[in-house]
């Protein structure tokens, strides 16, 4: 089967049977607590992909990176993962599983790149923006970058806006080198 297939189908099955059960929000936390514990303990591909391991035991460590005590449907996803030997593919069905889920809500994620901490009535207009013109929430990631030297970078869906002074001086040795190619 298509290594791309495989995400897709079982994040789909685990949203469908989310929703049956009204848990799809308990469901996008325990799976986005799958990814980050995926991302800061690169371990746990290791443990997942060792065949000598028992399957319990691979199944406990899932269900630790999950959050510990997870929801039913969770937990049944966990064991057909495991009954089905996919438990190699959980980062790439976990990801896909919060791709889906923002789907249905209409939920943007968006980056919020600053060189200090920044005012939260500043951050709330930039919220609000972003929710006025797509029509949903906003996930909003906020990352503190002293080498941007001031303004700011937000990306939101694969939009970028650069309005940072080391974006700009980017631009202006751009432009000031094309410019000297032409003369010379």
């Amino acid at each position: 089967m298509n290594t791309g297939l495989i995400p897709v189908r079982y994040a789909t099955a685990l949203l469908d049977f989310a929703n049956l059960s009204n848990q799809q929000d308990r469901v996008y936390t325990e799976t986005k607590a799958v990814v980050g514990n995926y991302f800061q303990f690169s371990e746990l591909k290791t443990v997942l992909d060792n065949p000598v391991l028992a399957k319990t035991e691979k199944r406990k460590v899932i269900i630790l990176a999950a959050g510990g005590n997870v929801s039913k449907p969770f937990e049944k996803f966990v064991d057909l993962l495991m009954e089905n030997n996919r438990e190699s593919h959980l980062l790439s069905i976990a990801l896909k599983y919060i791709d889906l889920f923002r789907k249905q809500k209409n939920i943007h994620y968006g980056k919020l790149t600053t060189a200090s901490t920044i005012n939260a009535t500043i951050e709330r207009r930039l919220m609000d923006m972003v929710e006025n013109t797509t029509g949903g929430t906003i996930e909003m990631e906020k990352i503190i970058d002293p080498e941007i030297i001031g303004g700011f970078m937000f990306e939101v869906d694969f939009v970028r806006w650069d309005a940072s002074i080391s974006g700009q001086l980017r631009r202006i040795k751009k432009d000031y080198i094309e410019k000297n190619n032409k003369i010379v």
